[in-house]
């Protein structure tokens, strides 16, 4: 029986999408996985793509956008059947704007992914949450522990029993690690952006390697990002924000160990570099272009990139998607977050899902279930 694969097919530059039939990814790699698409999800750069005076990516149209996938795996190339099998419940980070291959976008129901950026997923979370997370972490990794960017220390996989962490405990524990020198057991890293998507799979990633995170978000989302194990969240509205920040860290004792923009506006990355810049100088990592001021001399600016953790770092993208992402997700120290917003079911609504990112949402992320 022949499978019928269709996709929100986007037919030229600036055009909507359009759902019509796509070819089905017969060509398996020796890490290619097909999976039978149940949910995904919308990030900025779709609508972008879209929305653009001009081409902003190299691809060639008709084109498959989108990067959030989660379903069962129905196909397996020979070389990741040691982690996946037919019917495994996973999510992946699609990598067709990176690859340029439409087979690998996201807004079809059988996308062709890399195994090496796939996770399998416990029973227990459903498909339409756990896919909030897969361009998130590939993007929060790639600027926190490559070696190019904030360079710190890959989590190891947790034991199955681990707890989460609760806000409660990550105050108490930035109260208690400031000693009577004013000296700081741990280091900290500064997030500007905490309750956005990448943000909060930074504030998780951070916690888990041993590192505080101090970041903003607007102050209705401050009691959500402490529950991701941040340790203290200030206003990124409040004018004086950034002697604020600086002020409260030098007094903390702490050493900061980089800044993480997950905003990448040119207002973000100021901030982020006056912050770092009053604290003695050091790197901020950040998902947009920075302007070629914003670092001053003892800042350096770095731009984050998702696909190079996937394609340009083998061991980094092994240690965070082939065993710490599974074992956290399984042990319940990672969480899909932010919260799903459905938007509706079925390729038609993915139109739909673009425009309403495009409008604007606060701790959510857009999915549209399949």
């Amino acid at each position: 029986m022949r499978v019928v694969n269709y996709a929100a097919w986007i037919p030229s530059h600036g055009a909507e999408l359009e759902v019509t039939e796509a070819p089905f990814p017969t060509v398996l790699g020796d890490d290619d996985i097909i999976i039978k698409n149940q949910a995904a999800a919308v990030n900025p750069v779709d609508w972008k793509i879209q929305a653009a005076p001009q081409p902003i990516f190299n691809i060639q149209y008709p084109f498959i956008l989108g990067s959030d996938v989660a379903g069962e795996v129905v196909g397996v190339g020979e070389g990741a059947r040691h982690r996946f099998k037919k019917g495994d419940r996973v999510i992946g980070h699609a990598l067709g704007l990176s690859s340029g291959e439409a087979a690998q976008g996201a807004f079809q129901l059988y996308p062709k992914l890399k195994a090496a950026a796939v996770s399998s997923i416990p029973d227990d979370i459903p498909f339409e949450q756990a896919v909030v997370l897969p361009l998130s972490i590939s993007t929060a990794a790639a600027g926190l522990f490559l070696k190019q960017t904030l360079g710190l220390p890959i989590p190891k996989p947790p034991a199955a029993t681990a707890a989460t962490t609760s806000s409660c405990s990550s105050n108490s524990k930035w109260r208690a690690t400031v000693g009577a020198e004013g000296k700081k057991e741990k280091e900290t890293i500064l997030l500007w952006g905490g309750s956005s998507s990448v943000g909060s799979s930074v504030v998780q990633l951070a916690v888990a390697s041993g590192y505080d995170v101090v970041a903003t978000a607007s102050p209705s989302n401050y009691a959500y990002v402490k529950s991701l194990g941040a340790s203290l969240v200030l206003d990124y509205h409040n004018p004086d924000i950034v002697s604020i920040l600086a002020g409260l860290l030098k007094a903390s004792g702490t050493r900061l160990a980089g800044a993480y923009d997950a905003i990448g506006s040119d207002t973000s990355v100021r901030a982020s570099a006056a912050v770092v810049s009053a604290l003695g100088g050091g790197r901020v990592a950040s998902v947009g272009a920075a302007p070629e001021d914003a670092g001053g001399d003892s800042v350096e600016v770095v731009r984050i990139s998702a696909s190079s953790l996937v394609a340009g770092a083998p061991e980094a993208v092994r240690a965070v998607w082939g065993e710490y992402v599974p074992a956290a997700l399984k042990a319940g120290t990672l969480v899909p977050r932010p919260r799903e917003l459905v938007v509706g079911k079925g390729l038609y609504f993915v139109q739909k899902g673009l425009d309403a990112n495009k409008a604007g949402v606060s701790a959510a992320k857009v999915v549209i279930t399949l």
